[in-house]
């Protein structure tokens, strides 16, 4: 009685180790398929509320997302995408909507 249970408990830690290896592999393979797309920035316009900017291939698109679904907004050029360097010398567009927004602000006073 005492060997059939840790049989049967042993096949259950087995198996839960092989369903395990399962969802690592097929959760892989996602992320590999949207290696053309890249989120740029990400600014927060209220609670569970962004807008973004992400890269499919070589197009970029201005996001909207909400709880119920996303928008695309507009489609954005290259020359509107200009990404700071930070001090330690890794690309980010932390300040890419400041920037954007202020630009566009400038050029219609």
């Amino acid at each position: 009685m005492l060997a059939t249970l840790i049989v049967v408990i042993l096949l259950i830690l087995y198996l839960s180790y092989l369903f395990s290896k399962f969802v690592a592999r097929s959760s892989l393979k996602m992320n590999n398929r949207a290696q053309s797309i890249k989120l740029l920035d990400r600014a927060a316009v209220g609670t569970d509320r962004s807008i973004d900017i992400i890269q499919v291939n070589k197009r970029y698109f201005l996001i909207g997302n909400t709880p119920s679904g996303m928008v695309c907004l507009a489609e954005l050029s290259k020359e509107d995408i200009v990404l700071e360097k930070k001090e330690d010398g890794m690309e980010n567009g932390g300040g890419l909507f400041q920037n954007m927004l202020f630009d566009k602000w400038k050029t219609k006073k």
